[in-house]
């Protein structure tokens, strides 16, 4: 008796969505957070089970395509995308998928190297948040600097703050912790650490072969105990730059490289205190396996955007001379 009046409130649920809320109170047993799940159009069911339970809405693919055979759903599943609870029942996803509009979704990128004010400004312009100070002050607290991947996202319009920032980080979890964590990481950086060093590589680095040695510098100079003297650290402690119009204020002058802050590596040996950019998996990867056995311990840039490296300060003064005469 129970099997038959569970199939026929589903059949009734899934018709036309008619007592829903009875559904909701008396089927749901300890949902999890909320989460954004998109379901491509033309996903074949199997799949998206598949999308469910990775996602963490249902428990079992199985379990879930046997109620959607039963029930006659799966030809009535809609495409799109979709905010529901982690650990739902397989019956609630299923009503889901059947009565919900899917919310189209709209592409934003954000750039390696960006700073979370920046992040919120796109996010704000491409109408995926309605309020950019919220969104900012929630990174902030959560100290979510370095932690936001960067990548292009499909995401829906006037999104929660929460939620985008739990999908950015899923992006981190799924691209960066496992070079972390990866057998060969033998670095004995700390994961906020290396997020850090890897965040000033992303601001310093123009070409992609150059990561390595600029890592290997900046390993080097911690290993002596000398201090980084990284522009990115002070352009991001001085923050927008009213003149230029722009965050990473492109003209630094010998007072800026004084100005007090823990950010600021002319000021303070060792790494700042937290990330000051969004890196990219390159630059992880370039503080977890920098150029070997490379003695360099200062570096300048030239007019193409490639870099000179020198073991001493002599030949660094000799390269700035070269480059940039008097």
């Amino acid at each position: 008796m129970k099997k038959i009046f569970l199939f026929s409130l589903l059949g009734v649920l899934l018709a036309g969505g008619i007592g829903s809320y009875f559904f909701v109170r008396h089927y749901l047993n300890h949902e999890g957070a909320p989460v954004i799940v998109e379901i491509p159009k033309g996903t074949p069911p199997k799949q998206i089970a598949e999308i469910l339970k990775s996602n963490g809405v249902i428990k079992s693919t199985l379990v879930f395509r046997v109620w959607l055979k039963m029930s006659g759903a799966d030809k009535l599943l809609r495409s799109g995308t979709f905010e529901l609870n982690k650990e739902i029942s397989s019956i609630k996803a299923i009503w889901h998928l059947v009565n919900d509009s899917g919310t189209p979704t709209y592409k934003v990128t954000i750039l390696e190297g960006w700073r979370l004010e920046e992040i919120a400004d796109e996010l704000f312009k491409q109408g995926i948040l309605a309020d950019r100070d919220m969104f900012l002050n929630e990174a902030k607290r959560i100290s979510a600097e370095g932690f936001l991947f960067p990548s292009t996202y499909k995401l829906p319009k006037n999104m929660p703050p929460l939620e985008v920032l739990k999908v950015m980080y899923q992006e981190y979890e799924k691209n960066i912790l496992p070079i972390i964590n990866s057998p060969q990481n033998i670095t004995n950086l700390t994961e906020q650490e290396i997020i850090t060093l890897a965040s000033i590589v992303e601001r310093e680095a123009v070409y992609n072969d150059e990561r390595p040695k600029i890592a290997a510098v900046y390993l080097n100079r911690l290993k002596i105990g000398k201090r980084l003297e990284a522009d990115p650290t002070v352009q991001y402690a001085l923050g927008y730059n009213l003149n230029e119009q722009r965050h990473w204020k492109k003209g630094l002058t010998y007072g800026d490289l004084k100005y007090d802050s823990p950010y600021n590596t002319y000021r303070y040996a060792g790494l700042p205190p937290a990330p000051i950019a969004s890196p990219s998996a390159n630059s992880v990867k370039a503080v977890l396996n920098p150029t070997p056995d490379f003695e360099a311990l200062y570096f300048v840039a030239d007019k193409t955007g490639r870099h000179i490296f020198s073991k001493t300060y002599h030949q660094h003064l000799q390269t700035i001379k070269a480059i940039r005469g008097k």
